[in-house]
């Protein structure tokens, strides 16, 4: 099922958020600020991923719509694709689409419940847990491994998401030793609450900016040196 095809996006950054929609959908309209315009920037692949219950859609449908209801029954996930359009902090707006899979069971392995094409192309990963669940945690860090092993990239980035960080007196999971893991893992982790739209924004416009970071301009090879005048050539 995929929720969006070529049609109105969700477009978010560090100090705003607003609809874009193109101009070949002038009749579509939603509450919210509404802007036309032309998408722009390389469209980048996103696995989301964690364990059954931790999350994952509630995240994605709060960041992107702002309407997931704390506490509303979801339906249970099979794999959906959100696109989004993600103002960098270079100011530059980059088109993302989410993969959101389907929760992973207890005593699964990730690498059986995953879809193979999840460590495909893929350029970027969120891993979700629950603050609330060791377990979810664990799973986390297996999905770590997992991804290291399979990814078909060089390069790609994976931020962490301590989920439901609004139930403190539930807390399972310690900060301090998911932020100890997270920098040992050379991956940044971020707490959220789907309660706190804002708590869920800097991370994934992190995520966008590193993903569509512009690489280092490639070192031209040793110049011959030039015998007559001793100089380089360039």
């Amino acid at each position: 099922m995929e929720l969006w095809a070529a049609g109105p996006t969700y477009v978010f950054s560090l100090s705003h958020a607003e609809l874009l929609v193109p101009s070949s959908f002038p009749c579509w309209r939603r509450q919210g600020n509404i802007k036309v315009g032309k998408i722009m920037g390389k469209s980048c692949k996103v696995v989301v991923c964690g364990q059954a219950s931790v999350g994952k859609t509630s995240i994605l449908e709060q960041l992107l719509y702002g309407n997931h209801i704390v506490g509303s029954e979801m339906i249970e996930t099979q794999e959906d694709i959100y696109v989004g359009s993600i103002e960098t902090d270079r100011n530059m707006r980059e088109q993302v689409r989410f993969y959101d899979t389907r929760g992973l069971r207890d005593g699964a392995s990730p690498c059986l419940e995953l879809p193979k094409h999840c460590f495909s192309c893929t350029d970027g990963f969120v891993l979700v847990y629950s603050i609330e669940s060791k377990e979810s945690f664990k799973r986390v860090e297996i999905l770590k491994k997992e991804i290291d092993k399979n990814k078909d990239k060089k390069e790609v980035t994976i931020v962490v998401l301590g989920n439901k960080c609004d139930l403190q007196d539930q807390r399972r999971v310690d900060h301090d030793i998911a932020q100890h893991w997270a920098k040992t893992e050379k991956v940044k982790l971020w707490e959220t609450s789907v309660a706190d739209r804002r708590s869920l924004i800097d991370p994934f416009v992190y995520l966008a900016s590193k993903m569509t970071q512009p690489q280092s301009k490639s070192t031209f090879p040793l110049s011959r040196k030039n015998k007559s005048s001793g100089s380089v050539d360039g």
